[in-house]
């Protein structure tokens, strides 16, 4: 990972000729005898280890830079496209032309806001600001720290700066070197809380995602089971009792064709089915009513709809026209 090249870069002085770590310890020995170029050397050394840092951020915010831009202007186009889809599927509609399909905006939009999540998760954006701003603070910092220098080296006695003089040189540069020590600090600590304020994000989103996928398919298998589960089918008909022998005749028909074909039920007023596939169906019964002063014997029916709904018990109910 990039992160992990960019803390490997910090720590390790032999990567690529740009870092930011210290010189050896033997360049800031002392020599008493000429504290005049043991002040040279000094300055030599705090001016080599601030310029090393700001070349350091300034080569690294290159790459930073270039993907930044990259990211942002590909999520730009893709998300100009996908408000443009709609609009040119209508034209193409129009012009008796295959109309492009909707969901392209919706790949182009969920494209684009994962190269913006890819630019937050490695900190593409973040981190060459954060660059920009370190470089910059340790060249005020420089600037600074030149002026006063040469402010002190003119007040200092020559050839040989008084004990003094020589402090405070070495203080300036003390503060100096810290100072950069410092701004470098600051700005690793950002990085670092950077890089743990999108992992943890990224966790969080990886688990919601994790989440609503586990949601989804539990939906689907409710689904499936909806749709491939079974009912049951209870049919009464309230005045079956006045039917010739208590009996009646009944046929169920469903959009795969006759499931029950002129079933006698006898000695019932109810007839009931198991194991029915989801669906509407037809439901017909017929008798033969009992002959009686009014009238004779004579056959007849009636019918209903019933539908049936996976694990319910789907009920119709049904009165003959008897006299």
């Amino acid at each position: 990972m990039a992160d992990d090249d960019e803390s490997r870069d910090r720590q390790n002085p032999q990567r690529g000729g740009k870092n930011i770590s210290p010189e050896a310890p033997g360049a800031l020995e002392w020599t008493c005898q000429d504290p005049a170029e043991s002040l040279k050397r000094l300055l030599q050394y705090v001016e080599s280890e601030a310029d090393k840092a700001i070349a350091w951020y300034w080569q690294r915010k290159k790459s930073k830079a270039w993907l930044s831009r990259a990211v942002q202007f590909l999520a730009v186009v893709l998300t100009a496209l996908a408000g443009i889809v709609p609009v040119a599927s209508a034209l193409l509609k129009d012009a008796n032309v295959t109309p492009i399909s909707p969901l392209w905006s919706s790949l182009l939009v969920g494209i684009a806001a994962a190269l913006l999540g890819v630019d937050r998760a490695f900190g593409y954006s973040t981190g060459w600001a954060r660059y920009v701003l370190a470089a910059t603070a340790i060249r005020k910092s420089y600037e600074e720290f030149r002026m006063d220098w040469v402010a002190l080296t003119a007040g200092a006695a020559c050839p040989t700066p008084t004990p003094e003089q020589v402090a405070a040189m070495l203080q300036k540069a003390k503060d100096f070197r810290v100072g950069i020590e410092t701004i470098v600090q600051q700005e690793t600590r950002d990085w670092v809380t950077e890089f743990q304020s999108s992992i943890s994000q990224l966790e969080k989103e990886v688990k919601a995602q994790v989440e609503q996928l586990k949601a989804e398919a539990a939906r689907a298998l409710e689904a499936q089971r909806a749709a491939t589960g079974v009912g049951s089918m209870e049919v009464t008909v309230a005045n079956a009792d006045r039917t010739q022998g208590f009996t009646f005749m009944i046929t169920v028909e469903g959009a795969d064709g006759v499931i029950v074909k002129d079933e006698q039920v006898a000695s019932s007023r109810k007839w009931s089915r198991a194991n029915v596939k989801p669906g509407q169906y037809n439901v017909r019964v017929s008798a033969t009513s009992l002959a009686g002063a009014a009238a004779p014997a004579g056959a007849v029916a009636d019918s209903t709809v019933v539908i049936v709904k996976p694990g319910e018990i789907a009920k119709g109910a049904i009165e003959l026209p008897l006299a």
